[in-house]
């Protein structure tokens, strides 16, 4: 199997896994009552304010996560190294705990970035002064007349981009030419506005509410896609290896010597490697003993974060495992 028949599976699998994520995030917003988030929003109460805007159990997503993980497992039998050709159990205890364990993870991460999402926008809210329904519709995003969605708010971003989105809206809304030059420097606007700041800094002015709404929800609406790209690209990456790790922890599991089984990582050594892999190339291990990385985390294979290694070792990560049984590789 080649390095770019592996990467081609993967990114097959995230359009879908981007829709899954952005429907709920829709699903979520469109079913959001105004007036509940402004009364939870003077009561200062960011539990509630949070609980409403979970995305819950993301079933569709968690389903593509699942098709995700045997695609992975589907491939590497298609090259595996040897015969008879060994059958895959997609409901045995290791593919079930992998996406149970991974399931639980994925809605705590999620749902503790929408309680900095909404942390960051009310902070904001109150050292601009504005009033708890304008900061609830900044939360959940105000209503298109065209298709009757909501859209530009904060539900679904990490608290880094909800953390963007409040700056970009004290730079508009602040006057000072300088601040405002400072949101045209934003690589994520919709630059179909920029004319429109540019008056109010020549006029040195602050750029109109309601255009101020316009302009940073559709900058809110382009990071949730990025958002969305980033989650999809990395669990995708995560799910389809632990597919192929499973192939062969089965084979174990039904009396293959483990030691026979060695893995070796690869990065796709291009500028864009992360610093932290760049010396892991060609580094082996026998199956079942992790990988370090040039930073001392451990993962399994690339995108596993069952060993502790976080987002800076797993996001768009795009190295890649080759296995191999008596020497014999896949």
């Amino acid at each position: 199997m080649t390095e770019a028949e592996i990467l081609r599976a993967i990114e097959g699998k995230e359009p879908a896994l981007q829709r899954a994520y952005l429907d709920r995030v829709r699903s979520v917003t469109d079913a959001a009552v105004v007036a509940e988030i402004e009364r939870y929003i003077n009561e200062q109460d960011e539990d509630s304010i949070v609980s409403v805007l979970s995305l819950g159990l993301l079933a569709v997503f968690l389903e593509q996560l699942r098709s995700t993980y045997l695609a992975g497992a589907t491939l590497e039998i298609k090259f595996f190294p040897g015969r008879p050709v060994p059958e895959f159990d997609p409901v045995g205890p290791g593919p079930s705990t992998w996406l149970s364990e991974h399931a639980r993870v994925l809605q705590r991460d999620i749902d503790d970035a929408t309680r900095l999402a909404v942390r960051h926008t009310i902070q904001m809210a109150d050292l601009l002064g504005r009033p708890p329904r304008a900061t609830a519709l900044d939360i959940v995003g105000r209503r298109s007349p065209q298709t009757g969605q909501r859209t530009g708010g904060i539900t679904g971003l990490s608290g880094n981009y909800a953390q963007a989105v409040a700056n970009a809206r004290a730079q508009l809304l602040s006057g000072d030419p300088a601040q405002m030059r400072q949101y045209l420097t934003r690589t994520r606007r919709d630059r179909r506005f920029d004319r429109l700041v540019e008056r109010a800094v020549e006029a040195r002015r602050p750029v109109p509410s309601a255009d101020v709404d316009r302009i940073v929800g559709r900058y809110s609406e382009r990071l949730l896609r990025t958002r969305a790209e980033q989650i999809a690209a990395t669990e995708a990456h995560d799910a389809f290896s632990a597919g192929r790790d499973q192939v062969y922890e089965q084979l174990v599991a039904n009396g293959l010597e483990r030691s026979r089984v060695l893995k070796t990582w690869h990065n796709v050594g291009d500028n864009r490697v992360r610093h932290t892999h760049s010396p892991m190339q060609g580094q082996r291990q026998q199956l079942g003993s992790p990988f370090v990385t040039g930073g001392g985390a451990l993962l399994m294979f690339p995108g596993d974060q069952t060993l502790g290694a976080g987002d800076n070792e797993t996001a768009g990560c795009r190295c890649w495992v080759e296995y191999e049984i008596g020497g014999i590789r896949a």
